[in-house]
């Protein structure tokens, strides 16, 4: 026959002098564990990198940003800078073609005054008559010298009966007449010229006005109305 085990009452006596955790009468969770403190101390540690990360990253985030804008405004400038120089780079071709394009122009213009002269002599030839060979001769010369000038872009534009345009006509004087309205071209001294697209020579001309007895007169109607109005009277 087994005996039975009887528990063994606690001593609630204890020896004050016996630290917790050595007390094996103590159960293990109501002793202090010698990993408490250190478990605090990393713990702490953790929190505090934590925290030192959390800020390193706001840093960087604020740096992220500023250097986020110096490259947009980097990029702006690089654009504007391009642009400027695309609009440099185009102005420098227009004008080296312009230059290819107009390097004749003082030619040009001192090549005018023999067709002037050839143009005189045609009309004094008309005028007095005879020499009709010397005529035909000259016309000859003065067509192929202008054939010559049309080659190269330089050609004459028409002057009479145009309204008068200061951009292509130099006004020589004024001609009273009432056979074509005012301000209009009516007479051509000296025929002008076009190098391509740009006026070489104005065109030296006469301008009509309306004559001076008929400057101040009322118009045609409105004088028909005051003979209907008289009539009636």
């Amino acid at each position: 026959m087994t005996k039975k085990h009887r528990n063994k009452p606690l001593d609630t006596e204890r020896d004050p002098g016996l630290s917790p955790e050595l007390d094996p009468e103590l159960p293990p969770e109501q002793g202090v564990s010698d990993q408490e403190p250190q478990r605090l101390s990393q713990v702490a540690e953790e929190e505090e990198a934590a925290s030192s990360l959390a800020k390193e990253i706001e840093n960087l985030a604020i740096a992220l940003d500023q250097k986020t804008k110096e490259a947009a405004e980097a990029n702006e400038k690089y654009l504007r800078a391009y642009a400027d120089f695309e609009n440099y780079r185009k102005r420098v071709q227009r004008d080296q073609a312009d230059f290819r394009k107009y390097a004749n122009e003082q030619m040009a213009l001192e090549l005018l005054t023999v067709i002037d002269h050839l143009s005189l002599a045609i009309k004094h030839a008309n005028e007095a008559g005879g020499g009709e060979g010397l005529q035909q001769g000259v016309e000859m010369v003065h067509k192929q010298f202008r054939d010559v000038l049309e080659k190269f872009g330089i050609v004459p534009f028409k002057a009479q009966g145009e309204p008068f345009d200061p951009v292509m006509h130099d006004a020589m004087m004024q001609v009273e007449t009432a056979d074509v309205p005012e301000n209009t071209v009516v007479q051509v001294f000296q025929d002008g010229y076009r190098y391509h697209e740009k006026v070489l020579r104005h065109a030296k001309v006469g301008v009509s006005k309306r004559p001076a007895e008929t400057a101040g007169a009322p118009p045609a109607a409105a004088a028909e109305e005051q003979t209907d109005a008289d009539t009636e009277d």
